[in-house]
């Protein structure tokens, strides 16, 4: 079953959906980078949860997330 991960990118902040484990091309900038701990800022295997959150995130909303090594 896949993961779903909201990542940040290291370059330009652009946040994205990802199900990368090795590499992550940013949509923003163009940047590939692998997908450190310090970048994941969600991940699950629902991905409806994982698109709410990217939503709330891109909105500006006040959002509580556990790092990526915290999540179930």
């Amino acid at each position: 079953m896949r993961v779903y991960k909201v990542v940040k990118c290291p370059r330009c902040g652009f946040l994205q959906l990802t199900t990368a484990s090795r590499s992550v091309r940013c949509f923003g900038c163009g940047l590939s980078w692998s997908p450190e701990p310090d970048s994941i800022l969600f991940s699950s295997r629902d991905l409806e949860k994982a698109r709410s959150f990217l939503l709330k995130l891109k909105r500006g909303e006040g959002v509580e997330f556990k790092k990526a090594s915290e999540a179930d």
